[in-house]
């Protein structure tokens, strides 16, 4: 097809005047309110991360950043919202392993999206350690003891999760393999009901978040018996890990991140990386995260990208191993 010289000149003017407009359109972001979407009730761990990075952001960008949460069927639902909405930025969710990355293994066929291609892990916050906790009625203070325990009395225990995938899943999936015993899984939407049906006695068992189970130790309702870790939990330094007490290759830590749709401009993906790392850096934010139970790690979008990657591959390893199916 040939163009007149009144066409071409017609498509240059037109380049001309949007050219500008696209690159002001990034520079200027964000220009209105951005949207968090937290995928987990309030008050979880999740949600104190997310309105945490919302507070840190709303200087920087000069607008407000609202938290929604939208809860259920283990984070994919708010998820699923955010994998829908406009790819421009004003859209972010504040995601976990849970959410972004082990539903999908478990439930294929009903996942309403895949991570790595629906999202774009933006900003990686850090990663929580989890503290394995038992109601303070059972007779076991340490890892050998509950081990004990459970092969005396098979069939009896049972465990709470935050959610069906969640790493309060996996990782007592995970125990369960390494050590040849049998819990019954009790999935909780949050947190919050899986904690009280613990400290009601309902379930024996729960591996969370310091942030989550640190008011139940304290004021007696359980008993924290070691930091399913490498490394001791800064926040109880007493409380041996269980690769201290015989127990090696069961750490799963959580993380935590900002995750935007996929198909953001690349431009707008690395200003809220690099927004969101300075927001985030510091001792004060460093210190909250350590009352929540989380390391800080910030970084580029490449390495949030393959720390994704890596869980996805590890939940699958432990998805299989412990033939864990959705009913």
């Amino acid at each position: 097809m040939v163009l007149s010289r009144r066409q071409v000149l017609g498509t240059l003017a037109a380049a001309a005047v949007a050219s500008p407009a696209v690159v002001g359109a990034q520079e200027r972001f964000p220009s209105r309110p951005v949207r968090l979407i937290v995928p987990f009730p309030p008050a979880g761990p999740t949600d104190l991360v997310g309105r945490l990075v919302a507070q840190r952001l709303r200087e920087p960008w000069q607008q407000p950043v609202v938290v929604e949460n939208r809860p259920g069927a283990s984070g994919t639902i708010g998820s699923q919202v955010a994998a829908q909405a406009a790819p421009d930025g004003y859209t972010l969710v504040l995601g976990n392993n849970a959410s972004h990355g082990a539903y999908e293994i478990l439930n294929p066929r009903q996942a309403p999206y895949q991570t790595l291609r629906d999202f774009a892990p933006v900003a990686l916050v850090g990663f929580a350690q989890l503290i394995m906790i038992v109601n303070s009625s059972l007779p076991v203070r340490n890892m050998a003891e509950f081990v004990a325990y459970a092969r005396a009395n098979p069939g009896r225990l049972n465990y709470a999760s935050a959610a069906f995938g969640s790493a309060t899943h996996l990782a007592c999936e995970l125990l369960k393999l390494n050590t040849g015993i049998t819990m019954e899984h009790v999935p909780f939407n949050g947190a919050a009901p899986a904690l009280l049906a613990l400290a009601n006695g309902d379930v024996h068992v729960y591996m969370g978040g310091m942030s989550s189970v640190q008011a139940l130790v304290s004021d007696g309702r359980a008993r924290a018996i070691a930091a399913v870790s490498d490394q001791r939990v800064p926040q109880m330094p007493d409380l041996p890990t269980t690769t201290e007490q015989g127990l090696p290759g069961l750490a799963w830590d959580s993380w935590y991140g900002l995750l935007a749709p996929a198909r953001v401009p690349v431009p707008i993906l690395d200003k809220i990386n690099a927004d969101a790392r300075a927001a985030l850096d510091g001792p004060e934010v460093y210190a909250q995260l350590q009352r929540y139970g989380m390391e800080r790690k910030l970084g580029s979008r490449e390495e949030f990208q393959a720390a994704v990657q890596a869980e996805i591959e590890r939940t699958t390893r432990v998805v299989r191993a412990a033939n864990i199916r959705v009913e």
